[in-house]
């Protein structure tokens, strides 16, 4: 079983309350309105990651992964540069870093070879995530591009 996230991760003070941060989604993981229209982030595209995955990203405890608009932009790129490097199947939402605060959540950089910006967004208290912190978070979040 990982450690507990804040044991190993810390919140990192130079990621501005402003700061939107980026999260990948696919259909299954948007909302959508009575009109078809993606929305915002469904609750599970902002529960952690599970701890047999966490070798993707080389994360010793569960977290979300999301990316950081300023170090995309200083990289001269952005939410669709994102897209593509992912795929058509892929859309992203946003939050600002204070939605995550606001919910006992810290932020970390994390690097990622061959994706600049990477970051996550790691319980400051508790094993993970609760499911009201996740869905709290997807109601926060903005659709920036729909999922294909």
């Amino acid at each position: 079983m990982p450690p507990d996230p804040s044991s190993v991760y810390d919140d990192d003070p130079t990621i501005g309350d402003d700061e939107l941060l980026y999260r990948m989604v696919t259909r299954q993981n948007t909302s959508y309105g009575d009109d078809g229209t993606a929305q915002r982030g469904a609750t599970n595209a902002f529960q952690d990651l599970p701890s047999d995955r966490l070798d993707r990203v080389g994360a010793p405890a569960v977290a979300v992964s999301v990316f950081l608009d300023s170090e995309l932009r200083s990289n001269g790129l952005s939410a669709d540069d994102l897209v593509q490097s992912w795929g058509p199947k892929y859309g992203v939402v946003s939050i600002h870093a204070r939605d995550a605060r606001n919910e006992d959540q810290g932020i970390v950089r994390w690097r990622v070879p061959d994706q600049p910006g990477h970051a996550m967004i790691f319980s400051l208290s508790g094993s993970k995530k609760t499911g009201g912190q996740s869905k709290r978070l997807a109601k926060a979040s903005v659709v920036v591009i729909a999922p294909g």
